[in-house]
This record gives C-alpha cells, structure tokens and sequence, in this order.
C-alpha cells in the first residue's frame, strides 16, 4: 500500500499484536507507519495499552483504509 497518509483511519496486522487492528496514521518511515490504535480485538487490549496505544506496522500489513478519502 503506497498511498498512505498521515491522520486517516486503516485497518492492519501491527507487530506483536494477534489480531487485526483499527488504527490512525502518526508516522511514516521506511518499511513500517506507526500507528494510534483506535479500536482492537479484547486479546489484544493488555498489549496494546502496554504499548500506550502505539503500534508499528509493516506496509505490507496494512490491509485497508477505513476513509472515504483514501486513494489506496
């Protein structure tokens, strides 16, 4: 997924999360975004409050745009 942008909502695989997460777009680096999580699977929720609710995921685990705006 090449398009991304920093502030819209997508849904992805983050890294060292189980189950698929709902996040926001902070920042873009080389092979990973890092990600504000908005909603996540209830296995997940220990993990991702641990983690302040930051996650990093690859760009080939981004799985979709949740935005009316996205090009992707």
């Amino acid at each position: 997924m090449n398009n991304i942008e920093i502030g819209l909502s997508y849904e992805c695989r983050a890294i060292g999360i189980e189950k698929e997460v709902v996040g926001v777009a902070e920042q873009l680096y080389n092979n990973t975004i890092l990600i504000n999580v908005v909603s996540c699977d209830p296995i997940d929720r220990a993990s991702v409050i641990e983690l302040q609710n930051r996650l990093l995921v690859k760009y080939d685990d981004v799985l979709a745009c949740l935005e009316t705006e996205c090009t992707a």
